[in-house]
């Protein structure tokens, strides 16, 4: 009998001894997220920045496809789909239980209205891929085909992973979608409120498709000065915030207790733009002068303090495929003042500056956002550097607005422009696929979408029309890399540097940020229901270690879904098992061997 109570005691040891009270994780109150900008109404025509306004943007709509934490397009709205052998058509099937905002269904009469939307009324961004398509036809409520012109090997990133897709119920009667508020879509999140130039507030949409939204309530606190953003991290005013921190505070921010810090490869691209369209920028030597008198190391360890990666002067980062390790940057003022004095670029009255070919004075202005320390520092750096050359050339910091209407008027390059120079930044996903060279260098307006420079240059042209329509890999590869390498040799812009991405956060307030290669931890991954993988950190060594704070979270995740199962399940075992020994004792009371037959 004490052997039956100790097996017994034993078994229900064993049973037991893996469950653990893990609690269910509840989903977070409110969380402020700091960003520097108002992006104005968050909707596909109106927000400002690639990141994080179209971040946001997708917070309140969604894409067919969306890019993983490592940028790989993974079925979103798509609950499966078909691509031709030819890879020209595309059957997708959607979902069936999504809804927009407003209780209506999200069907594939949707995404057809869409994609002709952007035809009719263009935005760069979204409607330049649709042009590929030749059809589209509706199938069923959840079914769409679509048939290209010819094979886009970046079909599956753009459009299909970057398209917000509209309701047709609401803006089938938009006819001015630029001036449009309305923000009603089908994402994880809901529009609550935004006050201009102060925040924006989202509540959680409960009956989104994947899930319930792990955070009730998300608010946006709108902070131009990056310093009060930093400041207001660290008092605990923030959870998290958008912007990288600075390299000189990256030490101060990992030595708060309160704090976690996570970094990783940026793709946002600094460069030093010129308007090519504009005498003497228009002249090729003058261009390649400018590049070779700015020391873009120095850069990077001086203003960056080794946070960032020295640009390549083909413009697509060394992390890509498509790279083309031949090119090299380049860094002698010798032979930039060599370059300047061939092409007659000389100082003909002695007072330290060059005059142009007719005895014209030459007097730049570099535009710079005064709200970006890095790039006015940057700004600095570039300026004394033409000035070390001959090139006369001051800064001047202007609000971002401001910059941008000089250098981008409405977004819109068909606009023309008007600047010397600039410090500007592209976002991560000009980095994406090395196609977008055709978006940032060709000179039609409706192919070159953000080529604010002006750069025109017909056989860069002949080169673009070449791998529009080249399929084979091995070809494609050689004809980008030739492509990075014209750009190195023309300088249409000078790549300086691409700045790692350093971001914190309070992890106590939530921490299940996904870290999207990059871009950072604001995107749309970070703040929807599901599997998140660890963030990884930097330990002393400047070496890889993943979080063990993570790790725990995941853990607890995974297990809380079970949890009440496994409790359930050992009630009931152990209620029989009682049962089974009560019952074996009475029928078995003669025997001598144990109760349980183990």
């Amino acid at each position: 009998m004490k052997k039956s109570f100790l097996s017994l005691g034993l078994m229900l040891m064993l049973l037991f001894s893996g469950f653990q009270p893990v609690h269910a994780e509840e989903a977070v109150k409110s969380l402020k997220v700091g960003i520097t900008k108002d992006e104005n109404g968050l909707n596909p025509y109106t927000y400002i920045t690639g990141y994080p306004g179209l971040d946001l943007v997708n917070l309140l709509y969604d894409t067919l496809f969306n890019l993983d934490e490592n940028n790989k397009p993974q079925p979103w709205l798509v609950k499966d789909y078909t691509v031709s052998e030819d890879g020209k058509t595309y059957e997708l099937n959607l979902h069936e239980n999504v809804k927009w905002h407003d209780g209506e269904p999200l069907t594939a009469e949707d995404v057809k209205f869409t994609m002709d939307y952007f035809i009719e009324y263009p935005k760069s961004r979204f409607t330049n891929p649709l042009k590929a398509i030749s059809s589209i036809e509706v199938l069923s409520e959840t079914s769409i085909k679509l048939v290209l012109a010819q094979a886009d090997p970046n079909f599956m990133i753009q459009p299909l992973s970057d398209l917000p897709i509209l309701p047709q119920h609401i803006w089938s009667n938009v006819t001015n979608p630029d001036e449009e508020t309305n923000a009603l879509g089908s994402g994880p999140y809901i529009l609550e409120e935004h006050k201009s130039g102060q925040y924006y507030k989202m509540k959680s949409n409960e009956e989104y498709f994947k899930g319930t939204p792990p955070i009730n309530e998300l608010i946006f606190p709108i902070i131009e000065d990056t310093t009060a953003m930093y400041n207001a991290l660290q008092a605990g005013e923030l959870d998290v915030i958008s912007t990288s921190i600075s390299p000189e505070l990256v030490e101060q921010f990992e030595s708060n207790s309160s704090l976690k810090v996570v970094r990783g490869p940026g793709y946002s691209t600094s460069l030093f733009q010129i308007n090519a369209e504009k005498y003497p920028m228009t002249e090729t030597p003058f261009r390649q002068a400018i590049d070779y008198a700015i020391d873009k190391e120095n850069i990077v360890n001086t203003v960056l303090l080794g946070f960032a990666e020295v640009g390549s002067p083909g413009f697509i980062h060394p992390s890509s495929s498509y790279y083309n390790d031949d090119l090299k940057p380049v860094y002698d003022q010798e032979k930039a003042k060599k370059i300047l004095e061939a092409a007659g670029f000389i100082d003909k009255d002695g007072d330290g500056f060059r005059e142009d070919q007719e005895g014209n004075k030459i007097d730049l202005t570099t535009l710079v956002y005064a709200g970006n320390p890095i790039r006015i520092r940057t700004a600095e750096l570039v300026s004394e550097a033409l000035n070390e050359v001959g090139i006369k050339n001051t800064v001047k910091a202007m609000d971002s607005t401001t910059v941008d209407s000089l250098m981008w008027p409405d977004f819109d390059v068909s606009k023309g422009r008007d600047y010397d120079l600039g410090v500007w930044s592209w976002s991560n996903t000009m980095q994406l696929f090395p196609d977008r060279m055709n978006d940032l260098f060709h000179s039609d307006p409706a192919i070159g979408s953000v080529n604010i420079g002006g750069y025109k240059n017909t056989k860069f042209d002949q080169l673009g029309e070449k791998l529009k329509v080249t399929y084979d890999e091995t070809e494609r590869l050689n004809l980008i890399k030739e492509m990075q390498a014209f750009v190195a040799d023309d300088a249409p812009f000078v790549t300086l540097y691409y700045q790692e991405i350093v971001n914190a956060f309070n992890p106590a307030k939530y921490d299940q940020y996904v870290f999207q290669v990059g871009k950072g931890i604001i995107n749309k991954l970070s703040f929807v229901s599901g599997e998140k993988t660890d963030l990884t950190t930097k330990n002393q060594n400047g070496n890889d270690a993943k979080s063990a704070d993570n790790k725990i979270s995941n853990i607890e995740d995974s297990e809380s879904a079970n949890n009440t199962t496994l409790y359930v399940f050992g009630a009931i075992l152990l209620i029989g098992i009682i049962a089974f020994f009560f019952l074996r004792k009475k029928k078995k009371s003669d025997k001598n061997n144990d109760d349980f037959d183990f």
